[in-house]
């Protein structure tokens, strides 16, 4: 997606290698990573990468497990007797 809408003059080689995570969270790194590499290579691309929000990283990250809980929100199973 950076690359189809700043349409730069050269083309550039891209090889990427990513480990870990899903495909949804690879595709973000992959994304993140090769808009980084291009507001180095190009700095007047970093005004347009950052308006369309690729040189954001995603903030979310894993909920810690809670003592007591059998995971981060889920309880151990309720027995009345």
């Amino acid at each position: 997606a950076p690359l189809t809408f700043l349409q730069p003059v050269e083309p550039f080689d891209i090889t990427l290698r990513v480990r870990g995570g899903g495909l949804v969270g690879q595709a973000d790194a992959m994304l993140l990573a090769i808009s980084r590499a291009l507001a180095v290579a190009r700095p007047s691309f970093r005004g347009p990468l950052r308006r369309k929000g690729y040189l954001t990283q995603d903030a979310r990250s894993k909920e810690r497990k809670k003592v007591g809980l059998k995971k981060a929100r889920k309880s151990p199973q309720f027995s009345k007797r």
